[in-house]
């Protein structure tokens, strides 16, 4: 009831002039979540469309429909969630700035949006916008993340087994990030296979220019592949997928330059 209030309080406060206070213009993200669930401003960040659609569809398989926006700017992305949100029918906006993330529901409470904010809240305010909206989704599992669900639980168990119902909710929260790793990892595994042949691709016209500066750039992103490639399988946490995909990223720029600086090269 509360989430439902202050829809209408913004939607008033639409009608008398708030959305210029904003001082940024929503009238493209209303419009085009209108008719899809993802808008990607111009000059947004790069976003991964098909990891996010997965996360959106995820997200509609667990009873929610989910609008995520990707902007170019903006500094109070809430009140961005809550001004789109003003214009569309029912459903729960995700707002994604540069420097931030914020969300609107007017299909769950705010006590259980709370409860999935505090689950996702780590991937929802890291680099990767598709991670976070993954995250988000699988905090709405019903199976998984309701505190209000784990609450009733835990009462019963500790009549039963005193701490049982801490240790249920402990496994599901792990079990959880599990899968979140592992989607992870499955991304990074297909992305290594991609530079792996690209690696594979230089390395004969590399060593048939016979230049020492080309030659370094490639060593050194063979290098930093290879320590990747290595720290995929040993990765425990999402902290050392992060550095899995530094790394990746340096070989990939380093071989950019490399075959840029090929003769031959238009």
């Amino acid at each position: 009831m509360s989430t439902r209030i202050a829809l209408m309080a913004v939607a008033l406060l639409l009608l008398v002039g708030a959305a210029p206070a904003l001082g940024q213009d929503t009238g493209s993200a209303i419009a085009a979540l209108s008719e899809d669930n993802l808008y990607v401003e111009a000059g947004a960040e790069t976003v991964d469309e098909s990891a996010m659609m997965n996360a959106i569809d995820a997200a509609g398989d667990n009873g929610v429909d989910l609008r995520v926006a990707v902007l170019a700017s903006g500094q109070d992305a809430p009140a961005l969630a809550a001004t789109i949100a003003a214009g569309l029918d029912s459903a729960t906006v995700l707002v994604f700035t540069p420097d931030a993330y914020g969300v609107f529901s007017d299909e769950l409470s705010q006590s259980r949006l709370d409860e999935v904010l505090a689950d996702a809240d780590d991937e929802l305010s890291g680099p990767d916008a598709a991670a976070g909206a993954a995250a988000f989704a699988d905090a709405l599992d019903p199976g998984g993340v309701s505190v209000g669900v784990v609450a009733a639980v835990i009462v019963g168990l500790l009549a039963i087994v005193g701490v049982g119902g801490r240790l249920w909710e402990v496994r599901t929260r792990d079990a959880r990030q599990a899968r979140r790793r592992n989607r992870r990892r499955a991304e990074l595994m297909d992305r290594t296979r991609r530079l792996a042949d690209q690696v594979l691709e230089l390395s004969d016209p590399v060593e048939l220019a016979q230049d020492s500066d080309l030659s370094e750039k490639y060593a050194g992103a063979t290098a930093r592949f290879d320590e990747a490639e290595l720290a995929i399988a040993q990765a425990a946490t999402m902290h050392d997928l992060d550095a899995v995909e530094e790394r990746l990223g340096e070989a990939e720029a380093l071989l950019t330059e490399v075959e840029a600086g090929l003769p031959g090269h238009s």
